[in-house]
């Protein structure tokens, strides 16, 4: 496997202590750490451009770039010029629709002494032909948006806000909020089964399935969870489901990484999880892509030890292709967050929550 990693900005002073103990105004405060502290939290790969599109973790909101794959260059889609301050993630919240526009949603990290300071997460609209932005809404002011899950044909944005995890539709054409409930559980991301309906968790204890029925315009609540619900929760930040990744893999099922580092397959109609195995030894599995190929590609693993692999469905095999670490200066990744794959089949992969230096975005080729 060739891996290379492709640095957008770096810091010069490394965070000393774990980044969960610190806030936003410490952050913010450190001039370097602002700037260039950044994290690559949404990824996808768009076909029209030949390119990846990038949603980041950045302290001074300049949170949406492109990455062409010609020149090899990143270019900010200045998002800057329109945010306000506290929308300084995009944490996975980026979709394409079929005209080339790009659907995301701003997150936060502030704390709760700043939360009425905010004024909420929104939806957003990028259309390249016009490099504008068009603001849809805020669906649950003043909660801020970890992730959302876009239904094109019903019009309908899915999403789950943060710090307080409700879960939430939306009406793009109406711009306006359909359906609300707090339902104590949030996942990384969702999928929508070949039904239409979006599937989640719910319970802060518990962390059980739900899917959301846009035809009934009604959650069905299921009271059994994953496999290793109890212990996966919160590996991902406190509160967290174990839901690390979800794919409709367009063979009737819904695979789940979860938070433990298991791949697990939903099938809709029942309810049933069946565990498929597990890629490595290590927790963490926050992406998965139907490569060209047909097999299911991830990332898995945490804290330098993350590997790539892939899922042959009719083998039921794991095929591991080794370590995310630069092929000329064997720099690691440290935790990887997303991933997109493109026609030739190479794999973008962006990086989160580093400390001594930035993340980045790694190509892999396998």
């Amino acid at each position: 496997m060739r891996v290379k990693a492709y640095v957008l900005r770096d810091i010069q002073k490394a965070v000393s202590v774990p980044l969960n103990t610190l806030g936003y105004r410490d952050f913010v405060s450190e001039p370097d750490w602002h700037r260039n502290l950044i994290s690559f939290t949404s990824i996808l790969y768009h076909p029209g451009r030949n390119s990846v599109v990038c949603g980041l973790t950045s302290f001074d909101t300049d949170i949406m770039y492109e990455f062409n794959l010609t020149a090899n260059a990143f270019h900010s889609l200045n998002y800057k010029n329109v945010s306000e301050q506290f929308e300084i993630k995009i944490h996975r919240s980026l979709a394409l629709d079929s005209n080339g526009r790009i659907y995301g949603a701003t997150a936060c990290l502030h704390r709760e002494d700043q939360r009425h300071n905010g004024a909420g997460g929104r939806i957003f609209c990028f259309d390249f032909a016009t490099r504008s932005y068009d603001f849809l809404g805020v669906p649950i002011p003043p909660d801020y948006i970890q992730t959302i899950t876009l239904d094109e044909e019903r019009g309908l944005i899915y999403g789950c806000t943060y710090p307080v995890f409700n879960f939430f539709v939306f009406d793009i054409q109406r711009r306006a909020l359909r359906y609300q409930h707090y339902v104590g559980s949030i996942p990384h991301i969702m999928a929508i089964d070949d039904q239409g309906c979006v599937w989640s968790t719910w319970n802060n204890r518990t962390h059980n399935l739900f899917k959301y029925d846009p035809e009934q315009n009604k959650i069905v609540f299921f009271n059994h969870s994953l496999p290793s619900a109890k212990s996966a929760a919160n590996l991902m930040y406190p509160g967290a489901g174990p839901i690390d990744m979800m794919l409709n893999g367009g063979d009737g099922y819904i695979y789940v990484g979860e938070a433990s580092g298991a791949l697990l397959r939903i099938e809709p109609k029942t309810a049933r999880v069946e565990y498929l195995g597990k890629p490595c030894p290590q927790v963490r599995l926050p992406a998965l892509e139907v490569g060209p190929d047909g097999l299911l590609y991830g990332v898995a693993g945490f804290e330098g030890e993350c590997h790539i692999f892939a899922y042959d469905r009719e083998k039921r095999s794991f095929k591991d292709f080794g370590l995310i670490a630069d092929s000329d200066n064997g720099k690691r990744c440290f935790i990887p967050h997303d991933m997109c794959i493109t026609p030739d089949g190479r794999i973008f992969i962006g990086e989160t929550d580093t400390r001594e230096r930035a993340g980045y975005l790694w190509e892999c080729s396998i």
